[in-house]
């Protein structure tokens, strides 16, 4: 079994209104309770978490390389992906593409009117996929960046790329901006009362490079983690399987494993409370044998990133009984899972 197990949950601690049945997770409330909460702003989302754990500085190459496995892992580039910008009062609120529902069509549209115009400004965009687009800068521009996930559904003016080619960074997106508005695709969505795709979110920039401190193995969805492990040339796996026990079994003594769990955040995604509820049920049952191998030494640590920021880590020693808090001793009552969740 490994060393340590390192477990990537973004949209575990919501947060959520209180579903309508809260689900009960005896066992995520014991990991959370007992765990050793630390913070650092290196965690505050899930691009941010995996790239720490592989110990890689820029997420679009590696994202770039699994969209795209004949890509030549050359050059500098950027995520640049379609969004649909709202006008909000005197700002704009930002809406990722994940029900957006752009076609191959439209993306292939709007990737060559882009081209077209921006060709003598050393910017060139591809759409290996239709709703995740990528920017290669000739020139790489001194700026830096946040990640869409923590944009999504907030104003965009806190965000906005900062650095010394800021201000330039900013007049040719503004730019590229009014083209997608005025494009044909653009203005046909919005005939059918579809959102326009109106705006790019850039971020993650930087080259391809081998990651520094990849885990042993790694399991879950989604390009960004499937590039980097590509990038090691160690095994990912897409589904972590029956339960945790199992997976663990599986993976060689010593080292580090990965798993990233995301049905939670899809379902917050969704703002779906029943799917977020029955995925924390399904993560519990999951997680059920966890307890067990942590007391008997079979795992050395546990951590748990909820991608807010905060990191949840305990060993076997801090599930022995001496640690219990009785409910009586300071008033502590032991916090579900929905009561860390709820909305503030």
């Amino acid at each position: 079994m490994p060393n340590t197990f390192d477990l990537i949950i973004p949209g575990l601690l919501g947060p959520v209104p209180q579903p309508p049945e809260p689900p009960r997770t005896p066992t995520l409330d014991l990991l959370l309770d007992r765990a050793r909460k630390d913070a650092d702003s290196a965690w505050a989302d899930l691009p941010s978490v995996l790239l720490a754990r592989f110990g890689a500085e820029a997420a679009a190459p590696y994202a770039l390389a699994a969209d795209a496995p004949d890509w030549d892992r050359r050059g500098w580039w950027l995520h640049a992906d379609p969004v649909h910008l709202r006008p909000d009062r005197d700002l704009l609120r930002l809406f990722d593409a994940r029900h957006l529902g752009i076609s191959r069509a439209e993306a292939d549209g709007l990737v060559a009117a882009l081209n077209a115009h921006f060709a003598d400004d050393g910017l060139e965009w591809h759409a290996p996929a239709a709703d995740r687009w990528y920017l290669r800068c000739t020139a790489p521009p001194v700026i830096a960046t946040t990640p869409l996930a923590q944009v999504t559904g907030q104003h965009i003016d806190p965000y906005l790329p900062r650095g010394a080619d800021a201000s330039r960074w900013g007049a040719l997106m503004s730019e590229a901006q009014m083209l997608l508005f005025q494009h044909p695709v653009s203005q046909a969505r919005e005939a059918a009362g579809r959102p326009a795709v109106n705006g790019l979110w850039c971020w993650g920039g930087g080259t391809w490079q081998r990651p520094a401190t990849p885990p042993d193995l790694s399991i879950g969805p989604g390009p960004l983690l499937h590039g980097l492990a590509a990038a090691t040339e160690l095994p990912c796996h897409a589904h972590p399987g029956g339960n945790a026990a199992e997976l663990l079994a599986g993976a060689s003594d010593g080292g580090r494993m990965l798993v990233l769990w995301d049905a939670l955040d899809e379902a917050l995604a969704d703002r779906d409370l029943d799917a977020w509820a029955a995925a924390a049920r399904d993560l519990e049952q999951w997680l059920a044998p966890v307890p067990g191998l942590l007391r008997n030494a079979s795992v050395a640590e546990l951590r748990i990133f909820p991608c807010d920021g905060t990191c949840h880590a305990l060993r076997g020693q801090d599930l022995r009984w001496y640690r219990r808090r009785p409910p009586w001793l300071f008033g502590h009552r032991r916090p579900t899972l929905t009561q860390r969740a709820a909305v503030a």
